[in-house]
């Protein structure tokens, strides 16, 4: 059986086809999903602090996996922050997630971040083995959340 082959790319350019399989994909996130309209999607797109990555399926052609990377500067250092790493359900455990993960560590490196957080529910087993085989170590920590606007997230 051939090996599942896919493409990841940044994503720089607004498209309605990219504004769909990014909503495609974050609804598999859960319950916590909220509709992006297009302007919320140019929004992350546009930002000089974001680099939105989409993996595509060389054989179907389908958008199939994403990651967002944020590298910004904090009063003492460059940081990165890793959010929405998603791989469609149907290609999971082909090693996407950690392709994924490896291009935005990547990208973070190029950038100048001293470091790269992001947080991973404890339930997440696959995910949270991913991340650990990747060298991210878990710290102790809190976090916390107020809820500014649209409800529970």
């Amino acid at each position: 059986m051939a090996q599942q082959e896919f493409v990841i790319h940044r994503v720089t350019t607004f498209s309605s086809g990219v504004a769909q399989a990014i909503r495609n994909l974050a609804q598999q996130e859960g319950k916590n999903y909220k509709d992006l309209s297009d302007g919320e999607v140019k929004e992350m797109i546009e930002s000089p602090l974001h680099f939105l990555y989409l993996a595509r399926d060389t054989k179907s052609n389908a958008f199939v996996g994403m990651v967002l990377l944020m590298v910004f500067r904090i009063p003492y250092v460059r940081k990165g922050y890793i959010d929405d790493l998603v791989v469609d359900e149907k290609f999971r455990n082909k090693g996407l997630g950690t392709q994924l993960m490896q291009r935005a560590v990547d990208t973070a490196r190029e950038k100048g971040a001293a470091y790269i957080d992001f947080t991973s529910r404890p339930r997440r087993d696959a995910s949270n083995n991913l991340y650990e085989k990747l060298g991210f170590e878990k710290r102790e920590t809190n976090v916390y959340r107020l809820i500014c606007d649209y409800g529970e997230i």
